[in-house]
């Protein structure tokens, strides 16, 4: 089997790299570097000759502040992007995965939320994304759209990486300050990893929520992520106007993978089990 993933260099792509090659997978890796995504005779000069079974789409502009300060930009990568993957994957008759976000629910409900919710997104990144998602749907039928959570993973070198993040501000912080009113799922890249490969031996196609188990506040993320690494850096719960954003944020992005379950299809352990293997594996060597 052949796939192609964009966005191979980044923490969850890097992750669905290697979990395809260890299921024997041919794969033709893509970054920013090696493909204009939003140039359509690029991306199909570039994955027409290779001929996937699946395009696997993880590339977006993420960073959600700078969306609201450069809409044509997420216009460009999140939508135009993604919209020309979506013509390509048609003309090849080849699955597509998109990767989307837990932010395309908005705010409204307390609990967690499942995929029959309404999406509601409250800034323009997650606007984009769900934006993404309708590109995907209105070319394909063999799709696979991943809602995910907070993300972690990655080497340390890797830019986004939260957990060495918060592992360099604890180094040289007396006290660490976090939000104790944002919730959401954290969600380990190699876990996502494996269930993208699971879906895709299942032969399975649709919207589902694919996040690691459990509900964390933003403050209840960060000193777990502490108290693993071994560290006694103090950490203090505060209120998220304590950290001003560009961008308006859900005050619940709580995931339920209610149609994994449904399908007996849910691999995803708890979050603190998923971030304790990434910190035994990454720091404790």
């Amino acid at each position: 089997m052949k796939a192609v993933v964009t966005g191979a260099s980044g923490i969850l792509g890097t992750d669905i790299v290697k979990e395809l090659k260890k299921h024997a997978w041919e794969v033709l890796e893509f970054t920013s570097k090696n493909i204009m995504l939003d140039d359509i005779a690029d991306v199909r000069a570039k994955i027409l000759p290779f001929q996937p079974d699946v395009i696997i789409h993880s590339a977006a502009m993420t960073n959600v502040d700078l969306c609201e300060d450069d809409r044509e930009a997420a216009i460009r990568i999140n939508v135009l992007g993604t919209h020309n993957i979506s013509l390509v994957a048609a003309q090849l008759q080849a699955k597509v995965v998109y990767i989307s976000s837990c932010g395309v629910y908005g705010n409204g409900k307390t609990e967690p939320y499942n995929e029959l919710d309404a999406t509601k997104p409250l800034n323009y990144h997650h606007y984009t994304k769900l934006v993404g998602e309708q590109r995907i749907t209105d070319h394909n039928t063999r799709y696979l759209i991943l809602r995910a959570g907070w993300l972690f993973g990655g080497d340390k070198e890797q830019r986004k990486n939260f957990v060495e993040a918060r592992r360099r501000e604890a180094a040289t912080a007396q006290v660490m300050r976090s939000a104790g009113d944002k919730f959401g799922s954290p969600t380990y890249t190699v876990d996502l990893a494996q269930q993208l490969v699971v879906l895709l031996d299942a032969d399975v196609f649709g919207t589902f929520n694919a996040v690691n188990a459990g509900r964390a506040s933003r403050f209840d993320y960060v000193r777990e992520i502490v108290q693993q690494l071994g560290l006694s850096t103090p950490v203090e719960m505060v209120d998220s106007n304590a950290f001003p954003r560009r961008a308006n944020m859900p005050d619940n992005e709580v995931l339920d993978n209610m149609q994994l379950r449904l399908r007996g299809l849910n691999v995803m352990r708890d979050w603190k089990a998923a971030l304790k293997s990434y910190i035994d594996l990454t720091y404790q060597q």
